[in-house]
């Protein structure tokens, strides 16, 4: 299993504002439709998050320490979801 992050950004319409949501998956195709699953798309194929990072990419960021002041928001599972903050 792989870990994505779909981050967020001050755009009042995402599901949060600032900070992430942690996706475990297989791979990324699954990860995107866990995601859909939870915070359906504004626009049709357009995920509803500012931005996705695999777990190297996001940890070179530097946004797992503050993203817009907020942290994790949830951490999503194939066997379920879970609040992290």
């Amino acid at each position: 299993m792989s870990k994505f992050y779909y981050t967020y950004g001050t755009d009042p319409r995402y599901p949060y504002q600032g900070g992430w949501t942690e996706i475990e998956a297989l791979d990324r195709p699954g990860a995107d439709k866990l995601f859909q699953m939870h915070h359906p798309d504004r626009t049709p194929g357009i995920l509803n998050c500012a931005d996705i990072y695999n777990e190297d990419e996001f940890r070179r960021t530097g946004m797992d320490e503050d993203n817009f002041g907020a942290c994790c928001h949830e951490k999503i599972t194939i066997k379920g979801r879970g609040l992290c903050c």
